[in-house]
């Protein structure tokens, strides 16, 4: 099978091509970023200078290809946006990949997601629609405070605000120029990732993590506590196969939802159609996404809880995310983090170390032309030297 990635963000790929090879896949990128130079688990791998030649030079290997890809995985919102939206020839549009012509409105926009979710009666946050600063402040009245504000389309933790009065969301009048805002009521509770991959609509996988430990300036998590399927509740698994049925969704689809502190349940307010930062880490605890993605390809085989597995031999781990840690954490190995550098693809996690532990200073005192010169230098050199 072959498999092809493409994005402009390599902190949500990096972990792709060892996930996909260990799911039987031979694996191409096309991306921005250098970086995936490096990988072993990458057959072909061609960088372009600009998110515009990224997306031409997909189309044209995916459309023009004599042998099609068994699936095209778009690695960041706004690469699956325009993908997303591609005249593709007939019989030639990406295999497992979400299209705007298949009526998929939640494609990047939270909007969308909202209305989709309470439309088809899967618990989402209370929320309005607002066009402007007057409609925010008179729907966040009528839903009470706190509320979030947030921009329609937006990741990693920009464009959403929290806003506890009036005098907070009219400070935010400003991001009513971009569009509509989404005004959503805080719900009090556990944040949850349940992360999942869906093919032609079913549930494939996901993994059930708490998250423990956010970066303040963003609400990244750096770490989780993963628990095994075993532990995890019936109408998780129900719930999830109904979001997927909903969202008509293929590929992996980055989940998040609050579990209520008042016991009303689960409120899902995020569901990305792509990967994340942890994409490939619940097989540190034993549920490795690429054996039930090869069953899938193999004999359609959809995930399913056991209920008949020993609750006495699954134990929650705890996980810390390397690449967000601060660098003294790092060395005194808090959290217990070197356990969980995945060295399966040694160079590109080399690489990423580098990048955490040197590139912060560079920035400050390197010049921008000197920067780049070393970058292409070293592109060359691992090119030459694979």
């Amino acid at each position: 099978m072959q498999a092809l990635i493409v994005g402009k963000a390599p902190t949500l790929m990096w972990a792709m091509p060892h996930l996909l090879s260990r799911s039987g896949f031979e694996v191409d990128a096309v991306t921005t970023s250098s970086l995936l130079c490096a990988s072993r688990f990458v057959r072909d791998t061609c960088v372009t200078e600009t998110p515009e030649a990224m997306l031409a030079r997909a189309f044209e290997w995916i459309a023009r290809r004599e042998t099609p890809y068994d699936w095209v995985i778009a690695c960041d919102d706004e690469t699956l946006r325009s993908m997303s939206e591609m005249a593709w020839p007939a019989g030639r549009e990406p295999a497992h990949f979400p299209l705007r012509v298949m009526g998929i409105s939640h494609i990047y926009s939270k909007i969308g997601l909202s209305r989709v979710l309470a439309a088809e009666g899967l618990r989402t946050p209370p929320f309005r629609v607002a066009p402007g600063c007057v409609e925010a402040i008179a729907a966040a009245n009528e839903l009470g405070y706190p509320v979030y504000l947030k921009m329609d389309s937006s990741n990693g933790g920009k464009g959403v605000f929290l806003c506890h009065c009036e005098e907070d969301v009219r400070q935010l009048a400003e991001c009513f120029n971009l569009g509509p805002m989404l005004v959503q009521k805080k719900i009090d509770g556990q944040e949850l990732d349940l992360s999942a991959v869906y093919l032609n609509g079913e549930l494939v996988h996901f993994a059930h993590a708490s998250i423990l430990r956010a970066l303040p300036s963003s609400g990244l998590s750096i770490l989780r506590r993963y628990s095994p399927l075993a532990m995890v509740e019936a109408n998780v698994v129900s719930e999830l196969q109904a979001l997927g049925r909903a969202l008509q969704t293929d590929g992996f689809v980055n989940i998040a939802c609050m579990e209520a502190a008042d016991g009303s349940g689960r409120y899902y307010f995020e569901a990305d159609i792509r990967p994340n930062a942890w994409v490939d880490f619940s097989r540190f605890y034993g549920e490795d996404a690429a054996t039930r993605i090869r069953e899938w390809f193999a004999t359609g085989t959809t995930l399913k809880k056991d209920t008949n597995a020993k609750l006495e031999t699954c134990t929650p781990m705890v996980i810390s995310y390397f690449m967000r840690m601060a660098l003294w954490e790092l060395m005194v190995n808090r959290y217990g983090v070197w356990r969980f550098i995945p060295w399966a693809d040694r160079r590109v996690v080399l690489s990423l170390l580098w990048s955490r532990m040197v590139m912060p200073g560079t920035r400050t005192f390197v010049p921008k032309p000197i920067r780049h010169a070393v970058k292409r230098g070293m592109l060359a050199l691992r090119i030459a030297f694979p």
